[in-house]
């Protein structure tokens, strides 16, 4: 009799498994001020708005790459300037951009971390530029992506300021 109650109980167990809530993954928040401003971030309408929705789709992807479950930035981008130039007398290639050793990609932006029950981590603001751009590795220069070098310059943001655990940083300063 009692072996049966309990195969009826784990009848019921096994019918209703037991799971843990699912942490909520990060978030990324991203507000452009006055991109009207920018230096380069592309040339008018349709290739601006792609280049905007690329940053931030950067942003968000290294954001849930290198934060904790729960957590949520907030970037507000100041300022971009894409790698590479644009130049006018270059017609019919619209898409074409001429990259150099002084074109370098540079972005300006402020951000706040926020823990997952709202208290603000940290803040700051940044002026991410990365001089050797033409230098990066094939893989970086031939991503189908869009804006692979702005993109590799956040992700070495990113894994510098928020991937890396605290032990190595702390490890890093002792004497």
């Amino acid at each position: 009799m009692l072996r049966k109650h309990f195969l009826a109980a784990a009848a019921v167990l096994l019918a209703f498994p037991i799971t843990a809530p699912a942490e909520p993954s990060p978030q990324v928040t991203v507000e452009f001020v006055e991109p009207e401003g920018y230096i380069d971030v592309g040339r008018y309408g349709y290739d601006r708005e792609r280049n905007l929705k690329a940053l931030e789709r950067h942003f968000a992807t290294e954001g849930k790459r290198c934060l904790k479950p729960g957590e949520r930035l907030e970037v507000r981008v100041l300022d971009v300037d894409l790698a590479g130039r644009q130049e006018w007398w270059h017609h019919g290639n619209d898409n074409l951009r001429m990259m150099t050793d002084i074109t370098w990609p540079r972005l300006e932006f402020e951000f706040t971390r926020h823990a997952a029950d709202g208290t603000a981590l940290e803040s700051g603001r940044e002026r991410l530029r990365d001089m050797n751009y033409l230098r990066r590795s094939a893989w970086v220069r031939h991503d189908g992506k869009p804006l692979p070098y702005e993109q590799a310059m956040l992700r070495d943001w990113f894994d510098k300021r928020f991937c890396r655990p605290q032990s190595d940083n702390l490890a890093s300063h002792r004497p």
